[in-house]
């Protein structure tokens, strides 16, 4: 009976070992509603549900997450395609694993209400985060779009904070336009400002996550399990509006109005999985270009490692999430 008993509590003991969540750090550039899946896959416990223990760390500059993937302070970035290109045409082993969202700019290029035109835009002041994330490649983007130069047309660009300081600024007058997500652009249009620029149109990788190559070749298991949380997780969000605006307004911290606009607008977007595409990425490489030429060279398809996401919609997980939470019959 004794030696019985002790074989017992051995095998309760490496059970608890093999089923002890792996702590993973995952960091995101800022908020908006874009992170709500995440925020939620944190919040609801599906990260740990999928074997992971994730804590989540705000990274607000783009290089900063750069450099916490490689160094393996995080495992995971939810952030900028501009950044890690760059990143990676220096030389850095980085790769995007998958997107939660249509690939697609769902932001607006918004301006003060003096602006009526592009022209309007000469000489005025224009708020970023910094000088190589999300919100700079899109301001770049809107000027070309709208066929202006900063340069030439003596546009001041400035770095002046993340999304919220940057709305702040533009309805103060601090700034005169920023490009900024479609819940911040609902916000400021009943404040007066308008839409110079719907970037919707334009196929550009949104919110994708990303890895640095060496963990993800030693980890395969871990991304899959990450993959697997995250399409849970935008399940969720599409199949229980309750839980998904819960979340979505305790980060964004609005009332229920306008987060179920922003709802709404996330739900015009997100998607169970994503695939990067080489066009989206060669969008942001002409974008990056602007400022380093260096970048054109660089074959954007080495930024690619989706065969985890592959293999786990081959598999039929899709499907059989989106049975559990009575999206498909």
């Amino acid at each position: 009976m004794f030696a019985k008993n002790v074989w017992l509590i051995l095998a309760m003991t490496l059970f608890a070992v093999q089923v002890k969540a792996e702590q993973i750090k995952i960091a995101y550039s800022g908020v908006s509603a874009a992170g709500t899946p995440l925020w939620l896959a944190k919040e609801e416990g599906i990260f740990t549900k999928h074997g992971l223990e994730a804590d989540l760390v705000a990274v607000r500059s783009a290089p900063l997450q750069v450099t916490a993937l490689v160094s393996n302070e995080v495992q995971f970035v939810r952030g900028s395609v501009s950044s890690m290109l760059t990143a990676a045409a220096q030389g850095a082993k980085l790769k995007i694993l998958l997107s939660l969202f249509a690939e697609r700019a769902s932001y607006d290029f918004l301006v003060s209400p003096s602006i009526t035109r592009p022209a309007d835009l000469k000489g005025k002041k224009i708020g970023v985060q910094d000088f190589s994330g999300l919100l700079w490649s899109l301001t770049m983007l809107s000027l070309r779009e709208l066929g202006l130069d900063p340069q030439r047309d003596n546009i001041n660009i400035q770095a002046i904070g993340d999304s919220t300081v940057i709305a702040q600024s533009l309805t103060s007058g601090i700034i005169d336009a920023a490009a900024l997500d479609k819940l911040q652009s609902v916000r400021l249009q009943g404040q007066g400002a308008k839409v110079l620029l719907d970037l919707r149109r334009v196929v550009f990788p949104s919110s994708p996550f990303m890895g640095a190559e060496a963990f993800i070749e030693k980890n395969p298991q871990t991304i899959e399990k990450f993959i697997k949380a995250l399409i849970e997780a935008s399940t969720i969000m599409r199949a229980q509006k309750e839980r998904g605006l819960a979340v979505l307004q305790k980060h964004i911290k609005t009332d229920r109005a306008l987060a179920e606009i922003g709802y709404k607008n996330l739900l015009d977007d997100l998607t169970a999985y994503t695939f990067t595409s080489v066009k989206g990425l060669r969008t942001v490489q002409e974008i990056v270009a602007l400022r380093d030429p260096k970048i054109a060279k660089y074959n954007v398809e080495d930024l690619l490692d989706q065969r985890i996401l592959k293999k786990v919609v081959d598999s039929g997980y899709v499907e059989e999430i989106e049975r559990r939470y009575k999206i498909r019959s």
